[in-house]
């Protein structure tokens, strides 16, 4: 059996995952605390999860998925968490002595869908995950770019408007400000008057009820006008036949997904292709970080 660690911008999930990349358990938190105590937190969760399921499995690897830029064993660049650093091995080797993968969490979801979701059969495919912010990986010729110089694809960083907002990374205007889930939950619990507290399936229930609203359909009309701007970007570039989009957008099918549908082929003239690529809806949801997490063992990840 395997272990894979998800840990997100604003949330950690932990699997059991067997030689079919099938999820036996999983353990769940959102890190809800102060910055100052977020790295013991992750640390005290993880220890307390992995010590659990040793009792009663046998455990021949630990995949961590993270946001972020993996380096030498650690995590750099945690922006959404507000952390410079993280020694996510140190931590695990507390609890476990085996061999530990560590790597960035988009491209592990990316694995994930390639290796038993939505983008199994594609060649040249583009994987999104939109969730706290917007990280991405890329497939040419059924290979994932891994660049030399840093392991992350940082798309959710592309500016799609130089005098736009504010982003944690520093910069203004990135396709993550404009069009990751947690922006726009944001910006929706914000115009609705509703609790800044309130859990994401009453949020959602809500929506559902509210499709006609004026406010609600306004947002979402930019919200997806800005994503359109984003994939135009990733296909220019990359020119895949698919883009497959996870992460916490799957959970927004019904108000989301449906209406990029329809504004990305009435809006053929933004891409100037003949032939769009597919849009897809990740079929493996948030478990993807889990599993692609176990996925492969590139010698640059392994510690």
């Amino acid at each position: 059996m395997k272990i894979g660690i998800d840990i997100g911008g604003s949330h950690i999930g932990i699997g059991l995952v067997n030689e079919n990349g099938k999820i036996i358990k999983k353990y769940e938190t959102d890190i809800k605390i102060k910055e100052s105590n977020i790295a013991k937190f992750i640390e005290n969760y993880i220890i307390e999860i992995i010590t659990k399921i040793k009792e009663n499995y046998s455990i021949e690897l630990i995949g961590i998925a993270c946001a972020g830029t993996p380096k030498n064993g650690k995590i750099t660049s945690m922006v959404n968490l507000k952390l410079k650093e993280l020694d996510i091995t140190s931590i695990i080797k507390k609890a476990y002595n085996g061999q530990i993968i560590v790597r960035n969490d988009a491209k592990c979801a990316a694995l994930a869908e390639k290796t038993y979701g939505s983008l199994k059969k594609y060649h040249d495919c583009v994987f999104l995950c939109l969730g706290t912010g917007i990280g991405g990986s890329v497939f040419i010729e059924n290979k994932q770019l891994q660049p030399i110089r840093y392991p992350a694809f940082e798309i959710g960083h592309m500016i799609i408007n130089k005098n736009g907002k504010l982003c944690n990374c520093g910069k203004r205007g990135c396709f993550e400000t404009y069009c990751s889930i947690k922006r726009l939950k944001n910006r929706l619990i914000k115009e609705l008057g509703l609790n800044k507290e309130i859990p994401a399936k009453d949020l959602l229930k809500i929506l559902n009820t509210k499709k006609e609203d004026e406010k609600l359909q306004k947002i979402i009309k930019e919200y997806i006008n800005n994503l359109i701007v984003g994939l135009s970007n990733i296909i220019d570039i990359f020119e895949p036949q698919a883009i497959s989009i996870g992460g916490s957008f799957v959970y927004f099918e019904n108000i989301l997904y449906k209406e990029l549908l329809n504004e990305y082929n009435k809006k053929r003239y933004v891409f100037n292709k003949e032939k769009l690529p597919e849009l897809k809806l990740a079929t493996l949801g948030n478990d993807a970080g889990i599993i692609g997490a176990v996925l492969g063992t590139g010698p640059s990840a392994c510690f």
